[in-house]
């Protein structure tokens, strides 16, 4: 049951997240002379909303957990080992969150960089939107963790095994970046590992700042190739969890 309601809560932010879909229409305001920024700024308002609500009602499931897992927990909790990955048992996470944060987001660069390199975006293009780039990495990741994270978490700690807590958070998360960013089908694999990964991470520190920091990283790279590839009026760019 716990899981149906898990996968039910997440399910439904999803679609509503994916159906927002603003970068193609107008903002009835502007904050920027980039289109781009106005309608990202309107998206990332109406997702934080939608995180607001998904607290309340994770909170109402289950208290307790709700409790313990928004925080942002141990950061030098020590990790369960995982030998495929060179994950030491015991291994600090104060090291190893270190670590995972600079080699995920040069996979992530090496990725986004091979979709956006003939966008015609220049790097000294992005200095006046770099406030920008922070702030929606910062709210985007924190409302993906929300959903994705804590949302599998709460509902489910305690009641289902770990292993089956870290792949329901992998899918959950993988599936929607079949229309994200990264896309298809690698860009779905990489959010999948990613999401298990970030899923661990929460279990085993009983918070989410190594989940929300990772995030941060990566949308920082993400939303700094969106910026560069939307001055270009050739380029459309899209949301995306």
């Amino acid at each position: 049951m716990e899981i149906i309601i898990a996968l039910t809560i997440v399910t439904l932010a999803t679609a509503i997240i994916l159906n927002l879909n603003p970068t193609e229409k107008k903002a009835s305001f502007s904050v920027s002379r980039l289109p781009y920024i106005n309608s990202q700024l309107k998206y990332q308002a109406q997702l934080l909303g939608i995180d607001l609500l998904l607290l309340f009602v994770l909170y109402l499931l289950n208290g307790d957990n709700f409790s313990i897992f928004f925080s942002l927990g141990n950061i030098a909790a020590p990790a369960n080992g995982v030998s495929w990955l060179g994950i030491a048992d015991g291994e600090s996470w104060l090291s190893l969150g270190a670590g995972l944060s600079i080699v995920i987001s040069l996979v992530t660069s090496a990725f986004v960089y091979l979709q956006f390199c003939k966008s015609g975006g220049g790097l000294r293009n992005l200095m006046p939107f770099i406030p920008w780039i922070l702030l929606f990495s910062f709210t985007n990741s924190f409302s993906e963790e929300v959903i994705y994270r804590l949302g599998i978490v709460v509902p489910l700690a305690g009641a289902v095994d770990p292993p089956s807590i870290l792949l329901l958070s992998a899918f959950a998360f993988g599936i929607p970046h079949l229309r994200g960013m990264p896309n298809g089908v690698v860009g779905v694999l990489m959010a999948s590992f990613l999401g298990w990964l970030l899923a661990k991470s929460v279990l085993e520190t009983n918070g989410i700042f190594w989940a929300w920091s990772i995030h941060f990283l990566q949308d920082v790279v993400i939303f700094s190739a969106f910026v560069m590839a939307s001055q270009e009026s050739k380029v459309v760019v899209k949301n995306t969890p």
